[in-house]
């Protein structure tokens, strides 16, 4: 029954040929001298009960303790349910007992629970730094708030600490004053006395209270700054796009204007705001975008002496913005009314460079929509700039504008009133307008509604400007007359034209004077 073949043959831990009935004979002789293993009624409880100590441990202590602690700790409870096993067998306790520790005794446990272990902290690892640099990423291109979510996923090392901290930083100059409470909170959870957090946390509550870019709650007339007030002046100043805010410098139709710096070259300009949420609505508010930035570019090619540099144009949620060359002067608003006129000849000589700025815009395909007193000004050195260039179209646009519409209409052309399509010799009837008020401190066309004034300067005759004021040359009534024709074919056709002919009119009273 030995034979190979002739009988049934099983693979054993002894051979791969181990006759069946020898291992018949094992069993019966073990009946025979009463040693075998038996199964108690208690067998199952200890089983589950191993089983639930193993399953704690892995569950509750692993997640808490170093990668050396819990192999420790893990070698001590291998080294008890082997020692268990051993005097299970020898003792004859329940060959259960031998199944538990063939399930918690897996071949080298130990060096593989360790490299896992060690494989995990790799990982983690590089997750950690892969999150922070792509938080990094998103701060520098200025999506804070996708970098705050990277950054929350990082545990909140010395390191981290300032990372976040910076972030915050850069909330406050956003006007984002909650979101940097809530990152400064994030430091707190491991951390309640880092740098000046909480007393930053306090004065951020109070800013987020305050409009920081605007002058509520300010006397009229007073020149506000945009650093907080209540104590909180030491905020990370404001920003707007990449430009730092430092202080208002005046309110226009759409926005205020303040002065900023540009931090990568230390250049200061002067930065124009417009709210379009608050000027059009919803529908219109896409487009009116659009073109303003479309506006703003074609601007922004304009290089002349007398023209206002544009240097870039954005939008800071819900702001949209125009940094400009900073301009020490005043406009000629001031030099309209009678007993503050400038002298003629400084006038004409204005006119003059203004037209020839027009001329240069004008051959770019660029109109400015909007020439008058106020947007044309005087600097400390008597250079003569005109501004808005690229604004223009959108301010009148606006729902502001009816309560402006008085001022600029008083300047428009005929066919700009009309609303038909202009060209650059409706910037030169505005001109006209300008010259003609300020050498006489009067406007060439007065109304008592804009409807009567709107009529006035279609239809009705301007009164000659020697009328006004006898002691002007003559030949410039004939210029003036020409500036202010009605039909655009018979009205100055280029600025060189307006530029040449003044010129011309002060040489010839020059040499008679």
């Amino acid at each position: 029954m030995m034979a190979t073949g002739a009988g049934d043959l099983h693979i054993t831990p002894v051979g791969d040929l181990f006759p069946g009935v020898e291992i018949q004979g094992n069993v019966i002789n073990s009946v025979l001298q009463n040693s075998y293993l038996i199964r108690p009624a208690w067998a199952q409880t200890l089983e589950l009960g191993v089983m639930l100590l193993f399953a704690l441990f892995v569950s509750l202590a692993i997640p808490h303790l170093s990668a050396g602690k819990s192999a420790i700790l893990a070698s001590v409870l291998l080294v008890v349910t082997v020692a268990g096993g051993i005097y299970a067998f020898t003792s004859d306790l329940p060959l259960a007992l031998n199944d538990i520790v063939n399930r918690a005794l897996q071949k080298d446990p130990e060096k593989r629970y360790l490299l896992t272990e060690r494989q995990k902290e790799r990982l983690e690892g590089e997750s950690v730094e892969t999150n922070k640099m792509l938080g990094l990423s998103f701060q520098g291109q200025g999506m804070l708030d996708m970098a705050f979510e990277k950054f929350r996923k990082c545990p909140v090392d010395e390191g981290m600490k300032d990372t976040l901290y910076n972030l915050a930083l850069d909330f406050e100059r956003k006007r984002q004053f909650n979101k940097a409470v809530s990152v400064f909170e994030h430091i707190m959870t491991v951390d309640k006395n880092f740098r000046d957090i909480s007393v930053r946390m306090d004065k951020l509550r109070v800013a987020s209270e305050t409009v920081i870019l605007g002058t509520a709650g300010l006397k009229k007339g007073t020149e506000a700054t945009v650093m907080i007030q209540g104590g909180v002046s030491d905020l990370a100043r404001p920003t707007l796009g990449r430009y730092e805010v430092m202080k208002e410098l005046g309110k226009g139709a759409m926005g205020v204007v303040y002065l900023g710096k540009d931090p990568k070259i230390n250049r200061e300009v002067a930065i124009k705001t417009l709210r379009f949420e608050d000027e059009f609505d919803a529908g219109d508010m896409k487009g009116m975008k659009e073109r303003f930035f479309r506006e703003a570019e074609s601007a922004g090619r304009l290089v002349h002496p007398n023209i206002v540099t544009i240097y870039d144009a954005g939008e800071d949620g819900d702001i949209s913005y125009i940094a400009m060359e900073l301009l020490n002067g005043t406009d000629l608003k001031q030099h309209t009314t009678k007993g503050k006129l400038l002298p003629v000849s400084e006038t004409l000589e204005v006119i003059a460079k203004v037209a020839d700025a027009l001329d240069y815009a004008h051959s770019q395909n660029v109109v400015h929509r909007d020439i008058k007193p106020a947007n044309i000004m005087k600097l400390k050195n008597s250079e003569i700039k005109v501004t808005d260039f690229g604004i223009a179209r959108i301010t009148s646009q606006s729902k502001t504008a009816t309560g402006t519409v008085m001022g600029t209409p008083a300047y428009m052309a005929p066919e700009q009133l009309a609303g038909k399509k202009v060209d650059g010799r409706a910037d030169l009837f505005s001109l006209g307008v300008t010259m003609y008020e300020l050498l006489t401190g009067e406007k060439p066309f007065i109304g008592e509604s804009v409807a009567t004034l709107m009529f006035r300067i279609a239809n009705e005759p301007h009164a000659p400007v020697l009328s006004m004021r006898a002691d002007l040359p003559l030949a410039l009534n004939d210029i003036v007359n020409r500036a202010l024709q009605k039909d655009p074919e018979k009205r100055y056709q280029r600025g060189s034209e307006l530029a040449a002919d003044i010129r011309s009119l002060s040489q010839a009273v020059a040499a008679t004077a």
